[in-house]
C-alpha cells in the first residue's frame, strides 16, 4: 500500500492515459477512487483532446489540459504546469500513463506519494512503483481496466466495479436527433454506424473498399441506415469511403463530428462497426454492440465480457505486432472479407434481440 493507514488524504492528482481508448477504459479507475476517497478534491491531469470522451463524469473538481508532447515546443506553458501543481501540495499522485515524462511531472510537482507502474526506467520517480505481471519472462498482456484498477489497489482503493462508464449531455443527443432529421434517418429501421479512423495509426486502419461494400452489403441484406462518423482531421478517408459506397452510405464528418457528439451518435445507433480504436471502447461503455476490426494488436489489452460485440481477427504469423505502420503487406487487415463483417453484423442483431 503506497499511502501509510491513517494517512489523510486532502488531494489527489490522476494523470490521464493518452489515447481515447485508454481513457474510456480507465474510467473504472477513475470512479475507484472518488468511491474510496469521497472528501478529497480530485484533480485530473489529461490532454486536451481526450477531455471531450470524459466530458459529463462526476469524479473530479478540477480539470487540468495539457499535453506533455507539446512541452519542447512550449517550455513557459510546462513549468506554469509544474508551479501550479506545487502550489496545490497534492498529498497522492496516481500516474496512470506508463511514460517516464508523466512520472516526472508527478515528481517535480512534489506529490508525497506517487504509485505507478515500473516501467520505462521512472521507478525513481515513484514513492511506491507496482511490477507488471509477466508470464515465461515476458510482460503479460492485461486488460488495461485491470492494470489501470491493480495501481488503484496499490493505493489502498477497495475495488466495488469493474464497469466502463460514460456520459453524454442532453444537448448532444438533441443534435443527433437533428442530424438524424436532417439525414432522414428513421429510428424504425436498424442503424450502424461505421467510424474507421484510428489515431494510433495506419496499422490499425481498414480498406476504403472494405468499408464501402460493407455498407452496400448491409443495404442489400438488410433494411437499414448505414452512417459514416470521423473525427474532422479524417475527412479525406470518410470521403473516399462515401464514394467508393455508391451512395450507400450517410457521411456525416462534414458535420464535424467532435468526441463529445460522438458518443451521443454511438449511444443512439444501433450498432458500431469500427477497428481497434476509441470508439470501440465508448460502444462497450454505453452497451451497444459492435463489431471490431482487429489486426495488429494482441486482443488480451482490450478484451472483456462486458463487451457486446464480435472481434473479427485474420490468423497471420506476424500478429500481434503492435507497430503503428505495416512494414509487410498488412495482410492482418487486408485479409479481412466484407462479407465476413456483414455476417458477425447479422449474428450479432440476432443474438441482441433474444437476449431483450
Amino acid at each position: 500500500m503506497v499511502v501509510p493507514h491513517g494517512t489523510k488524504i486532502n488531494s489527489i492528482l490522476i494523470t490521464a492515459p493518452s489515447w481515447v481508448g485508454d481513457a474510456v477504459m480507465a474510467t473504472p479507475a477513475f470512479r475507484c477512487v472518488r468511491e474510496n476517497f469521497p472528501e478529497a478534491k480530485i484533480s485530473l491531469l489529461l490532454r486536451p483532446f481526450v477531455k471531450g470522451v470524459l466530458e459529463g463524469a462526476p469524479w473530479f473538481d478540477e480539470w487540468i489540459e495539457f499535453d506533455q508532447k507539446e512541452k519542447h515546443k512550449q517550455p513557459g506553458k510546462y513549468l506554469a504546469l509544474i508551479r501550479k501543481l506545487r502550489k496545490e501540495q497534492f498529498d497522492l499522485g496516481i500516474i496512470l500513463p506508463n511514460s517516464l515524462s508523466s512520472a516526472l511531472v508527478a515528481w517535480l510537482a512534489g506529490i508525497k506519494h506517487r504509485v505507478g507502474y515500473n516501467r520505462d526506467a521512472r521507478s525513481w520517480l515513484l514513492t511506491s512503483g507496482v511490477e507488471r505481471f509477466k508470464e515465461k519472462g515476458k510482460f503479460q498482456p492485461t486488460y488495461m481496466t485491470d492494470y489501470y484498477l491493480r495501481l488503484c489497489a496499490s493505493a489502498g482503493c477497495e475495488i466495488r466495479s469493474r464497469e466502463l462508464e460514460l456520459f453524454t449531455s442532453r444537448e448532444n443527443l438533441e443534435k443527433v436527433d437533428k442530424l438524424f432529421s436532417r439525414y432522414r434517418v428513421s429510428r424504425n429501421k436498424p442503424i450502424f454506424l461505421i467510424n474507421p479512423g484510428a489515431s494510433f495509426g495506419s496499422s490499425k486502419g481498414w480498406t476504403v473498399e472494405g468499408f464501402a461494400r460493407t455498407a452496400e452489403l448491409l443495404h442489400k441484406e438488410l433494411d437499414c441506415h448505414v452512417l459514416l462518423a470521423t473525427a474532422p482531421e479524417e475527412r479525406g478517408i470518410a470521403t473516399q469511403i462515401e464514394k467508393a459506397a455508391g451512395g450507400e452510405i450517410l457521411n456525416l464528418t462534414p458535420e464535424h463530428i467532435t468526441l463529445d457528439l460522438l458518443k451521443a451518435l454511438i449511444k443512439k445507433a444501433s450498432m458500431l462497426i469500427t477497428v481497434d480504436s476509441g470508439p470501440r471502447h465508448i460502444a462497450v461503455a454505453f452497451r451497444k454492440p459492435v463489431v471490431v476490426l482487429m489486426g495488429p494488436t494482441d486482443p488480451r489489452y482490450t478484451q472483456t465480457s462486458q463487451e457486446i460485440g464480435r472481434v473479427i481477427r485474420e490468423r497471420v504469423d506476424c500478429a500481434p505486432c503492435h507497430l503503428k505502420e505495416c512494414p509487410k503487406d498488412h495482410r492482418c487487415m487486408e485479409w479481412i472479407k466484407p462479407e465476413k463483417v456483414v455476417e458477425a453484423c447479422k449474428e450479432l442483431m440476432a443474438k441482441v434481440a433474444i437476449a431483450r
